[in-house]
This record gives structure tokens, sequence and C-alpha cells, in this order.
């Protein structure tokens, strides 16, 4: 089977941005192969637009290379779902007896959308891993699979929808196959990257995620969790491993547990980790532990300064959870960092100057302001969809918290609010922050920036052409926030 990782829709995020941004493999891609791998014998096939162009050459010689059931699955976001539906297209031009699955977030949410496409056979709703075997093996046999759970299909002119699959147990999964990607270790830039829990209980408005994990945590056992450590760091050596998950705090005796055996094997002494935690979960016991096991970053996502907007998002927690989560974090001797949502609903612009001034008092290593974006799926999109303000672009191409340094017509914009004071407000309160002393010497020392979406080359400022890049990139940037400041003014004024 043929897998592929489509690239974002280019009109939504300038490549300048792009080639400064977090890159790692395709992790749901790699959990789905290696599960098929395992169960099915599958001998897995990748294309990831993120490292390489999908030319029509080099997909027609991919899907020749397909061995048993012709099946070629595309893992679809919001941000890439024009590109999707062009390799659907591309793909049964090449061959239109083939089976085409897309799965991911997009999908899920609105899979009425993907089905309306005549390229697409399949949809898979939700986590992926067991639906598609099934999938593959009833193709393989020649069986139906119409009556398949976590599916959705065309049958002539009607698009039926099956009932959700129970979520996987995660120690049910195969072993990430980072073999898969190994070929292109250097491409990837970001390759310690793990994934050892699943789902969040909690309720954000904003949160797309859910639509795929659901509210229950699950987590891998502690053995096999450093098993998959110990690759990263053993065989793959490497000095930099970032735990892409929801919430790595939910189990306090579980993340213990996960500390005790990294410091135990000695991982602690051979890299270095990264992980996000809710700011209310974080105590001093946690905190020594993550720092003995040298966890050198904190992600925590601080969201407001006003405990009114808080409540807004559903958050359950206060401002002051975040404030002291940051504080212990720095008085540990670990960095901190935080990301802040603009645009809230209901929101005064007095409680975005609040958040900016108070996110400057605290200290932070690093930070990221973002426009709420109410993907489809999220209590958020519901709330701007009922107000009216819901505002979506051909191929959904402003969806993407970047778009805003690339176009005015960003996706939601609160009742009473200027857009472009909205625009503004979050433009310079990213530059502002990074202009100053202690954020150039983050930028300078920090293996990531921007609230962890930032990752810049080792040594970036040793190499002229890693230089080169960022003056280009900080022209862009000073050429839309001047744009963005005047059109600010001029609606201010008038």
């Amino acid at each position: 089977m043929l897998f592929i990782n489509p690239k974002i829709n280019p009109k939504s995020e300038t490549k300048l941005i792009t080639s400064f941004i977090y890159t790692t493999f395709p992790t749901s891609i790699g959990f789905l192969a290696g599960y098929l791998r395992e169960k099915n014998e599958d001998k897995a096939q990748i294309l990831d637009e993120n490292i390489l162009t999908i030319t029509d050459t080099l997909l027609r010689e991919e899907i020749e290379k397909i061995e048993g059931p012709k099946i070629v699955g595309i893992s679809c976001l919001t941000t890439t779902a024009k590109r999707t539906y062009e390799l659907a297209e591309k793909i049964k031009k090449i061959d239109p007896e083939i089976l085409v699955v897309v799965g991911g977030i997009h999908p899920t949410v609105v899979p009425n959308e993907c089905l309306s496409k005549k390229n697409v056979d399949v949809v898979i709703k939700g986590e992926g891993e067991e639906t598609l075997s099934k999938l593959y093996e009833a193709i393989k046999t020649k069986k139906e699979y119409g009556n398949l759970k976590g599916i959705s299909y065309r049958q002539g002119e009607e698009i039926i929808h099956n009932p959700p699959r129970p979520l996987i147990d995660m120690d049910d999964l195969s072993p990430f196959p980072y073999d898969l990607f190994e070929k292109n270790i250097d491409n990837y830039r970001d390759f310690g990257t793990i994934i050892t829990s699943r789902g969040c209980p909690f309720q954000c408005i904003y949160c797309s995620q859910r639509s795929i994990s659901g509210g229950k945590y699950r987590h891998l056992s502690t053995e096999k969790a450093l098993q998959e450590i110990g690759l990263l760091v053993d065989k793959y050596e490497q000095k930099k491993i970032w735990f892409m998950e929801d919430n790595l705090s939910v189990n306090k005796k579980r993340l213990l547990e996960l500390l005790d055996g990294i410091i135990e094997r000695g991982y602690n002494k051979k890299t270095e980790f990264i992980g996000g935690l809710r700011s209310d979960s974080v105590d001093y016991e946690i905190l020594r532990k993550m720092k003995q096991a040298n966890f050198t970053m904190l992600e925590f996502g601080f969201e407001s300064g006003s405990d009114r907007l808080l409540k807004i998002l559903d958050k359950g927690q206060i401002v002051q959870d975040n404030v002291n989560a940051i504080l212990k974090t720095h008085e540990m001797g670990m960095k901190a960092s935080a990301t802040f949502i603009f645009g809230i609903p209901d929101e005064t612009r007095a409680e975005r100057l609040k958040t900016y001034r108070l996110a400057k008092k605290l200290p932070l290593d690093n930070i990221r302001f973002n426009v709420a974006i109410p993907y489809p799926g999220t209590r958020l999109y519901n709330i701007a969809k009922s107000e009216g303000s819901l505002k979506i672009l051909k191929d959904w191409k402003n969806f993407n918290v970047q778009y805003y340094m690339m176009g005015d017509d960003i996706p939601y914009v609160p009742r009473g609010v200027n857009k472009y004071t909205l625009m503004y407000d979050t433009m310079k309160s990213n530059l502002f922050f990074y202009l100053r002393p202690e954020g150039i010497i983050s930028l300078l020392k920090s293996p990531l920036s921007g609230g962890g979406v930032i990752s810049m080359p080792q040594k970036w400022y040793l190499s002229l052409y890693a230089i080169f890049n960022i003056v280009r990139l900080g022209s862009f940037l000073g050429k839309r926030f001047l744009v963005i400041s005047f059109k600010a003014l001029y609606k201010n004024i008038f």
C-alpha cells in the first residue's frame, strides 16, 4: 500500500515560514504503516511532500511498485485538503481501479465533503489502524467492506456513514516504525519525535484533535515507551526528543514512572527532552523529576491572561495556574514555552493587551500568539457559524494559524472586533516579544521557538544560508506588519 502525506496549501502559508516550521515525519502515517506491516504483512511505501515534491512521474512509479491490494491512503488535514483532492485525481488518472482512501481530522469531521469528490472512494474516520487493517484484508480477499465500522463511502449516489470504531488500546499498536523514515533522517530536522499517549479528557472549544483521539486518555505501557525512547537515543543518536502528544501530565503516576525509567536507563545523560503539560497539573514533584530526566523545555497552553476568556474557552483552569506553572518551571532551571490565542469569542482589545503585558513579565523563553482558528469539528466552529462570523475561503486556504501573515480574510473575527486591529495585535505581540534582547537570546539558544512550532537549525547563526533565509523572512514579516498597521490605523480613524 502507498501512503501519502500531502503538502500544505501554498496559499495558506508562505514558504519562507514553512522552512522554519518544526519538521518531522508524518506520525499518523507511521502508526498506520507499522500496524499494516505487522498485521497484514504489507510492504508500506510512503511519500511525504514535506521533504520531496510528488511529480506525476514519481507518483506513477510508486503506484506501479504497490504489492498486494491496489490501495493509496492519503492523510488529510484542513490545510492539506486541496492537495489531497488534487492527488486523488492524479491517482485515478494513472489507474482508475485503485481504491483511494483518505483519513485524518478533516475527513473525520467533514466526510461528506471528501466523498463529494468523485476520486475519493472511502473515508476512514477517527483512529485508523484497525479500520484500515480490516479494509485492506477485505480488498485483498475480495470481500465486501460496506459494514466495516469507522468508514464512510459512496454507494451509487448515496453517501453511507457507518458507526464509529471503538478507540484502540495503545499497547495493541505496533512499535512505531522509525525504520520506514530512517533513509530520510537527514531531511527530518526533528527526527527525535515520539508519541506515547493519545486523548485528552478536557473540553477546550478550539481543539480539533478530540475528533480523532477522543476524550479518553490512553498511553503505552512504561516499558514500551522506554523501548521507543531507547531506539531514538541509541540507534538514531537523537540529541533532542519531543513528546508530541496532547498532555504529558494527565496521569501523574504514569508520568513519574516514565521519568524514573528514563533516569534509570541513563537516557537523560544522552539526550534532552521537551514536552507539553497542563499547568494545573504541575507540581514540584513532577518538575524535579523532569529536571532530573533532562527535560530542558516545557510547553504550556496559556491561551489568555483573562480568567473570563479562559472560561469561554472551557479550559477548566485559571490564569494563576499558568503563571504558577511557568514560575515553578523557571525556578527549577527549565525553559518555559507558552502559546496564546487572540480573537476569542467576546474578547476585548483591552484583554489582548493585558495578555501581552503579562506574557512580557513572565520568564518565558519562547512564545507564540495565534489568531483563533475555528477548525471544523470544534465548538468554536459552531460558535463562529452561529454568530455569522465564519469565513471559509476556497479550499479552506485561510484555515491556518499563519494565514494572517499572508492574507486579510482570517476565518473568524468575533463580533464587535476590527479584524485589522486583531491581526495587528497578534503580529505586533509576536514580533515585539522576539525583538527584545531576551527574545533574541532565546532564538540563539533554544532548539525550538515560537511556542514550539519554529525549529531552528543547529547553530543556524553560523550558516550564511540560514542567516540569508532569516533576513528574507524578516523582510517579508516587516513589510506585512507595515501593511497591517496602516489598515488597522485607517479603519480605526475612518
